[in-house]
């Protein structure tokens, strides 16, 4: 199923075509193939990520703003947090003062009803970088800004590197050590998801790219999708288009008001073939997932397409969450240099040929 974020916020949506040729070709593998080699080949699917509602307006402020929802309010879902009260709230109040973020009443408020009860996070979000000095301010902008979304959102960082790991926990964050690497030491994705669902009870998961910021609109609408109570027991992935902003300073990425400005001013809404969050439910099979690792080529689109053949919900959040992407001077295609760039391609190509052997050794027995 592929659903626009508009359904659960009450919008109206035409049906999505769909882009399954399962009635056309006999064999379930053939359109998954077709479409796999589509998307990697660089011929774009316009479908994939692009909203039929062309023409319809986004959810406005009213439904989606800049202050939080009532997190209670007409929800099913619990919070529960893994740090005390104290440390929790403190920390959060901490990272907002810290990026001049104005502390409203609101915020406030719902800090203090949410670590009062406990309850788990909305949220646990992680990433994955390598300490390297001409990526120091974007991903202080990063730690600093996903800091600042919680108590809603925990944020983790998978790393080895001990300096690393110590800044990040000083800083608030959680850290968690790499366990599988691949390409050259490259994370495995699903690994993070495995450990991250091991070690911390939350409502969804996510993994996003080291140089993503959010908003809360991150909050916002998640929210809103978890008041549909089947999200979390069916298997659910939310993904969304990033917007591209040519070196973000550290005062445009000070607040959310100044990254929603600097976005809507110099901002490029990227390609609808290429997603740099992964935001699923605690159902989601992450164990059946090949070993595909992040930051190389394919490994987004494989993992809507997979999603879409196993007939899961796919959401597209572009219209409601602001992601944006800390363009530096490497680019918006910088891995694509990189001499193992094409480890996902080979891997996903190899398991559909030995499949595909596996299929016509029984067709001939």
């Amino acid at each position: 199923m592929w659903t626009d974020i508009r359904l659960l916020c009450g919008g109206r949506c035409r049906r999505w075509p769909s882009l399954m040729l399962s009635t056309v070709l006999c064999s379930s593998l053939i359109p998954y193939l077709y479409l796999y080699y589509n998307a990697i080949g660089g011929i774009q699917i316009p479908t994939l990520l692009q909203n039929v509602q062309e023409n319809q307006t986004a959810v406005g402020n009213s439904t989606l703003g800049s202050d939080f929802l009532d997190l209670r309010n007409g929800s099913n879902f619990q919070f529960e947090l893994p740090l005390s009260r104290s440390t929790i709230a403190s920390q959060s109040i901490k990272a907002i003062q810290t990026i001049n973020q104005p502390i409203s009443s609101p915020w406030k408020k719902r800090v203090q009803e949410l670590t009062k009860n406990r309850t788990k996070p909305l949220l646990a979000l992680f990433t994955t970088w390598i300490d390297n000095d001409d990526k120091k301010l974007v991903h202080n902008l990063t730690t600093v800004n996903w800091l600042s979304l919680r108590p809603f959102v925990l944020p983790i960082i998978f790393t080895n590197e001990t300096a690393l790991a110590k800044a990040c926990e000083i800083a608030g964050w959680v850290t968690l050590p790499l366990r599988v690497t691949a390409a050259d030491g490259v994370p495995v994705l699903k690994y993070m998801y495995i450990d991250t669902m091991k070690k911390y009870e939350s409502n969804l998961y996510a993994f996003a790219n080291a140089d993503i910021l959010f908003t809360d609109t991150l909050v916002d609408t998640l929210v809103e999708i978890l008041k549909d109570t089947s999200v979390s027991h069916k298997p659910t992935l939310i993904i969304g288009r990033r917007t591209n902003v040519d070196n973000v300073t550290m005062e445009e990425g000070s607040s959310w008001n100044e990254l929603t400005m600097v976005a809507k001013k110099r901002g490029t809404l990227f390609r609808t073939d290429a997603e740099d969050y992964f935001v699923t439910s605690p159902s989601y099979p992450w164990h059946e997932i090949p070993e595909i690792v992040v930051g190389r080529r394919a490994y987004d689109n494989w993992l809507v397409l997979n999603a879409r053949k196993q007939k899961y919900r796919v959401i597209d959040a572009s219209k409601t969450i602001l992601a944006v992407h800390q363009t530096t001077n490497a680019g918006n295609h910088e891995n694509a240099k990189k001499e193992t760039n094409e480890y996902n391609h080979n891997l996903l190509v190899s398991l559909y040929k030995n499949s595909l052997t596996q299929i016509n050794g029984l067709d001939e027995e």
